[in-house]
Order: C-alpha cells, then sequence, then structure tokens
C-alpha cells in the first residue's frame, strides 16, 4: 500500500522542522542584532524578529518603554520583541488574541502591580 502524497509531504514536512529546531547554534554562537535568524534562541537578544514586509527575521532588541510588545513566540519567532526586563507588555483585552497579545512596553509599579493581580 502506497501514502497518499499528503501524507507523506506531511511527515517530511515535521521531520524537517524537527531537525531545524534541533540544530541550534552553541551558547557562544548566539547571533548579533540584525543577523538573519529562525527562531529567538538563535539571536543573543531572545527575540528573533519577522518583518512584516519580507520573507526574512532578524535578531532585534527587546522593547524599551513606549515600543509595541508580543507576548508570546509564534512559531519560534516575534512580530514585536517582548520588553526588556524592568518592563511589562500592557494591551487591552481586544488585543488579545488567543494566548498571543500586542500592546506597548511600560513600566509598571509593585503597588499597581499588586492591584492589578489581587482585584
Amino acid at each position: 500500500t502506497m501514502l497518499p502524497q499528503w501524507l507523506l509531504l506531511l511527515f517530511l514536512l515535521f521531520s524537517f522542522l524537527f531537525l531545524l529546531t534541533r540544530l541550534s547554534p552553541t551558547k557562544y554562537n548566539l547571533l548579533d542584532l540584525k543577523e538573519v535568524c529562525i527562531r529567538n534562541q538563535d539571536c543573543q537578544t531572545g527575540c528573533c524578529r519577522r518583518a512584516p514586509d519580507i520573507c526574512e527575521s532578524h535578531c532585534a532588541e527587546k522593547g524599551s518603554e513606549g515600543s509595541l510588545c508580543q507576548t508570546l513566540a509564534f512559531f519560534g519567532q516575534y512580530r514585536q520583541c517582548p520588553c526588556l526586563q524592568n518592563l511589562t507588555c500592557v494591551y487591552w483585552k481586544s488585543e488579545k488574541w488567543s494566548a498571543i497579545a500586542y500592546g506597548r512596553c511600560q513600566k509598571i509599579g509593585r503597588q499597581k502591580l499588586a492591584k492589578k493581580m489581587f482585584f
């Protein structure tokens, strides 16, 4: 019995993606800013940003205060990089799609954050 062509193609695609995720650079070979990347783990900054107008992704800086941000990666890449460590990605509820949300990086005081979490 022969497998349908679409099933074979699907198997090859998943095999390729599996191998692609396993072939990551070592911690000493992380990519610099603006270098072409495949996934977030390839970059020193931890952000592989997919350019909306071209089919290429590049290592980018994490978001500073007021810049656009994204909460979760999609297939190992971001459309907008997450915020720097001292900032939070704040978004409107209407901007959330599934587990991925787009917003702006903002400083949130400890008191505000506690109130947001518990009330």
